[in-house]
């Protein structure tokens, strides 16, 4: 059965070539996005007016650290899964479950990351989809413990580092097999979180160790005690350096826009990602992404509508997600937002430009509206109507 979202201001697409969508109204048919800008082909069941708010792809949250269910063990928290749902996340990326109890070696790894990638495939509270099943490296991985990853359905290395493996020349060996593998490899920046013994004995993870593990990600480049200012220069600008750079907001600000603004220098916005590096010990940030948009956006100038590209389009080419762009054909994973009452902004737009938070109205999840007026964000200043027919 359809559902018709109407009277839309901007369409943000998701993509970098074409960010915004000329046109003011999709239909949506059985989970997916069948046509944008035409009428619909029945009388659809649901039908909604957003008011001329915004509507966009939903956010992919590309660094999460999370164990089994919605459940954080770090910061004893429950529930922090569905509350970014509120804040426009429709998909969190793990980088590894590290902060389930009981990992002492490769084969307690390998068994946490494939009850966590089985765990989240088939359940994500308040429909946000959580690719979970990070393998994290330790000093006894060894290459079959990639295959039967792999075997498994695991398409993630958690970030290098974290586990008990520090040492990057070994690190890059079992990297570049499981690149070749076809799997997405994290790789930790800066100082590492470990307190146990093996961080005292790689206590920095610097852009020559990015350079010889050769990751698919420079995880959290701005992390806390993050990269020297040196090290982003030369992991963005090596040409042997990792297809993608992320930043995160569980980090620091200034590092943060160092790596964007060389990333825009060279043209290369398309190596960036966005995360959060939650929950640990910064946080739940269920508002993260959309806050680092703001950052990014008031700070640099990044046009609003290229930077929610980078959150949404660009993280799930990063790991060869479905969707998170709005085209025909593509899962009906959607948010409408506004500037927030009270604002002094005319649109969601405006208010990532100016660093403010956007209120989300609605998420969509698979067609399934899941949100109705974010319990996170501040209201939007306009309610779209949804009416049955």
């Amino acid at each position: 059965m359809e559902t018709v979202l109407y009277n839309i201001g901007d369409m943000l697409s998701g993509r970098f070539e074409s960010p915004k969508i000329n046109a003011d109204s999709l239909v949506i048919d059985e989970g997916r996005i069948v046509s944008i800008g035409k009428e619909p082909s029945k009388s659809p069941h649901l039908s909604i007016d957003c008011k001329g708010m915004v509507v966009a792809p939903g956010l992919v949250d590309t660094h999460v650290h999370p164990t089994i269910g919605d459940y954080g063990t770090k910061q004893q928290s429950v529930g922090y899964l569905e509350r970014m749902v509120h804040g426009a996340v429709t998909h969190a990326v793990s980088a590894g479950e590290v902060h389930v109890p009981g990992r002492v070696g490769a084969d307690s790894a390998l068994a946490i990351a494939l009850a966590a990638h089985v765990s989240f495939k088939n359940y994500g509270p308040l429909g946000i989809k959580v690719h979970g099943g990070g393998l994290l490296l330790e000093l006894d991985t060894e290459i079959k413990h990639i295959d039967q990853a792999f075997e498994g359905g695991i398409r993630i290395i958690g970030e290098v580092g974290i586990g008990s493996l520090k040492d990057p020349k070994r690190a890059g060996e079992l990297s570049t097999y499981a690149r070749d593998l076809g799997m997405v490899v994290h790789m930790h920046c800066g100082a590492t979180s470990d307190r146990g013994a093996g961080g005292e004995k790689h206590p920095y993870f610097s852009a020559d160790d990015v350079l010889t593990v050769r990751p698919s990600i420079a995880s959290h480049a701005n992390s806390f005690v993050s990269l020297s200012d040196e090290d982003v220069d030369l992991v963005c600008d090596h040409k042997e350096g990792p297809p993608f750079i992320e930043v995160v907001q569980a980090g620091g600000v200034r590092s943060m826009l160092r790596v964007v603004e060389r990333l825009m220098d060279r043209s290369d916005l398309d190596r960036l990602l966005v995360g959060t590096d939650t929950p640990t010990g910064y946080g739940v940030t269920s508002l993260g992404i959309i806050k680092t948009l703001g950052d990014i956006c008031s700070m640099t100038g990044l046009a609003p509508e290229v930077a929610w590209a980078i959150a949404s389009g660009n993280a799930a080419r990063a790991f060869n997600l479905e969707g998170h762009v709005i085209t025909e054909g593509a899962p009906a994973d959607l948010v409408v937002i506004d500037a927030a009452l009270g604002s002094p902004q005319r649109s969601a737009m405006d208010a990532l430009a100016s660093g403010e938070f956007p209120g989300v109205a609605l998420v969509i999840t698979d067609g399934v509206v899941r949100v109705n007026g974010s319990q996170c964000t501040l209201r939007s200043r306009r309610v779209a109507k949804i009416s049955s027919v």
